[in-house]
């Protein structure tokens, strides 16, 4: 079973890119609320490209439970397209109650942009012009023709791993003992990257971690096949 695609970021919830205002209700002289910006800008910095049309969502988030559960429900304040230069602005009221918070919801998920947001970003002040850069790159896809041998202990499984455990497609089982593959999964493109090969033995409350981890560095190409030969025997 495919797993969904897990984006790990420093600023982002598992929904939401998560711009915690610190203030708490106040009296504002105006009742609606304090006029407020946040500007940007976004571009591709591996490609060198300036990035038209990404769409910016404003949210106002606040935890909730229901039902024995709890989470974030968010509702839209304000949205705006990136111009010709890659630049955006929203202006709108700042005005939260006790626990909300504003925040920029994500709209890709690595398809087609993957987004990176800048540390130490993460306040929205009231009144103030805040500026949130992003850099957001289309991942290249890897062809992997794989020929499994001695899958003795499946599943064997297969992941492209870039930065720190980052990865864009889910993981891919193989049960077959001996067989060929083909799998497509996306990673970040003219970089350095880990293609990961790991299976278990042993039992599941002692299991023996067994992996071949072959580094690649990736090229701007949208498309890069490869090849492996995989003898699951000498790992």
């Amino acid at each position: 079973m495919r797993k969904p695609l897990v984006i790990i970021l420093a600023l982002i919830s598992p929904c939401v890119l998560t711009l915690v205002s610190c203030s708490k209700e106040k009296n504002y002289p105006n009742p609606h609320g304090v006029e407020t910006t946040i500007k940007g800008h976004v571009s591709d910095p591996i490609r060198g490209l300036n990035i038209s049309g990404y769409k910016i969502v404003l949210v106002k988030s606040a935890p909730f439970c229901a039902n024995f559960m709890c989470g974030t429900r968010s509702e839209e304040v304000a949205s705006t397209l990136t111009d010709s230069n890659g630049d955006y602005i929203i202006k709108f009221d700042y005005n939260l109650n006790q626990g909300e918070s504003y925040g920029i919801s994500e709209q890709y998920y690595g398809n087609p942009y993957y987004p990176e947001y800048p540390a130490g970003k993460s306040e929205i002040k009231a009144g103030n012009i805040n500026v949130l850069n992003i850099d957001a790159w289309e991942p290249i896809r890897l062809t992997l023709n794989i020929d499994v041998l001695n899958n003795n202990h499946p599943s064997l499984n297969v992941r492209a791993e870039f930065g720190t455990n980052k990865i864009l497609d889910a993981t891919e089982f193989i049960y077959e003992q001996n067989t060929k593959k083909v799998y497509s999964l996306r990673s970040k493109p003219n970089s350095n990257i880990n293609i990961i090969f790991w299976y278990y033995t042993g039992t599941n409350a002692s299991p023996v971690l067994h992996q071949k981890t072959i580094p690649f560095r990736t090229t701007l190409a949208p498309v890069t096949p490869l090849n492996f030969t995989i003898d699951c025997s000498t790992f």
